[in-house]
């Protein structure tokens, strides 16, 4: 046989490695079997020496041929699905590779990691770049089976045989899957109540509710043996009025870009606007509060009224209304998009000019979403806690004027319920760390009735 025939045939080999005829099981599939039944044996050998070689009466010689016998059989169960064409054991042997494969690089990558960083010493720039190589190619060394295993059951996967059963099992299992992760976010809110509430429940049998939610001082006791006040009512009022100017400050600012994202701007508009006001949710809450202390403080600082250091309400008030903006903007402009176009067409067609159309047209019939806008960025600012740390001045007391305009009410410092837990949380012990544990109850409750009012109303504007 001459060289051109003997290439001929090592190529009809290979090809039939990876094809078959109709009536016969591929040569692939037929070497995956034997390949798991002969790790099953292999399993039943090494279990059999490891116990040899152990002492006498040791319980681990009984544990290592349980063990080797649990993973033949589960590789004889394998192989003979495989053997049999069946799909169930096709889909485990892939299951199987890809946990083998994620091992792999998770171990490789551990490796590269401890040579880099596990060093006295700076690694050089010139020897990270070369571990980086050595570990791609040990990647690509050590995964090439499990690849090629991989690729040929997934070449071969329409020839595997699987029943109407078998898709519904599949199909069920998926389902499962699924509910069990949607029950598990519900399990955690419910376990964060529990905890919550337990932890608060000291608090609530020693200092009562209504001294808790009527009281006006909080001054837990600093000296051993001194009963201390947990009023939360400053911090209640705190909370409200900061909430209250960010929705003045914030909403009307929310709703006319809303209005130019979804009428009035062109495309070219669009694209740049919108990006920036989703960006504006990514900024870190410190971020804002290092510029209200740096760049607002300074500014309401120059408002000539006695005791305005320019730390209080309305410098929190700012910085919370830029911090609702991203959130009541992309509610509401769905909410206004969502407006039938018919809506705006037949307002047209009678004469109505643009402003007039979406003043007495649009806006009236998304009013529903607009308002379950304003309450979801209500609980978004009831909810802050960092920035309002930095800029609302802390002082535990119900705000008052400065001076006989009521409006220097919000020149006022104050502090809210979030900010009331993050200060003390770390010192507190006994009645006072469950007082703080209250605020959080008291917290959790108002958000979900905010966030509950909203999914209320933005459900009657779905079904309107």
């Amino acid at each position: 046989m001459d060289k051109d025939s003997q290439k001929v045939l090592s190529i009809t080999k290979v090809r039939a490695l990876f094809s078959y005829e109709s009536s016969g099981r591929p040569p692939f599939v037929t070497a995956v079997a034997i390949l798991i039944g002969l790790a099953g044996i292999g399993a039943i050998v090494t279990g059999i020496a490891l116990s040899a070689g152990a002492q006498e009466g040791d319980p681990s010689a009984l544990e290592t041929i349980l063990a080797a016998v649990i993973v033949a059989g589960l590789c004889g169960l394998v192989a003979w699905g495989m053997w049999r064409m069946k799909n169930w054991a096709r889909s485990a042997f892939m299951f199987v590779l890809v946990l083998v494969l994620v091992y792999l690089l998770v171990d490789v990558l551990f490796d590269v990691s401890a040579e880099i960083f596990g060093g006295e010493q700076v690694v050089p720039f010139g020897d990270i770049f070369g571990l980086l190589f050595k570990a791609a190619l040990r990647t690509i060394a050590i995964g090439l089976i499990p690849d090629v295993l991989f690729y040929g059951l997934i070449k071969f996967g329409a020839d595997f045989e699987e029943s109407v059963e078998q898709r519904n099992f599949v199909d069920r299992v998926i389902r499962y899957l699924l509910l069990a992760t949607a029950l598990s976010s519900m399990l955690i809110v419910f376990l964060i109540i529990l905890f919550t509430v337990t932890e608060a429940w000291e608090s609530v049998q020693e200092i009562g509710l209504d001294t808790m939610l009527l009281g006006d001082v909080w001054r837990p006791g600093s000296v051993i043996g001194e009963k201390g006040q947990y009023g939360l009512l400053p911090m209640i009022v705190g909370s409200i009025l900061s909430t209250f100017g960010a929705v003045v400050l914030g909403v009307p600012l929310s709703i006319g870009t809303a209005i130019l994202l979804a009428e009035v701007a062109p495309d070219a508009v669009r694209e740049v606007v919108r990006p920036a006001v989703e960006l504006l949710a990514g900024i870190p809450s410190v971020v804002y509060g290092l510029f209200g202390m740096v760049v607002l403080a300074p500014l309401i600082r120059n408002i000539d009224i006695a005791y305005n250091t320019g730390f209080g309400l309305l410098n929190a008030s700012f910085i919370l209304a830029i911090m609702i903006i991203p959130t009541v903007t992309n509610i509401a402009e769905d909410a206004i998009r969502a407006v039938p176009r018919y809506y705006k067409e037949g307002s047209l067609a009678l004469g109505s000019t643009r402003w007039q159309t979406m003043c007495s047209v649009t806006l009236p019939a998304a009013r529903s979403g607009i308002i379950a806008a304003i309450i979801l960025g209500v609980g978004r600012a009831l909810g802050e806690t960092m920035a309002m740390i930095m800029v609302i001045g802390n002082a535990i007391a119900i705000p008052e004027p400065l001076n006989s305009n009521p409006l220097t009410l919000f020149l006022s410092p104050a502090r809210t319920l979030t900010g009331n837990i993050a200060v003390e949380i770390n010192y507190a012990a006994g009645p006072h760390r469950s007082a703080l544990f209250f605020t959080g109850v008291l917290l959790f409750v108002m958000i979900l009735l905010v966030n509950s009012l909203a999914r209320y109303l933005m459900r009657e504007r779905l079904s309107s």
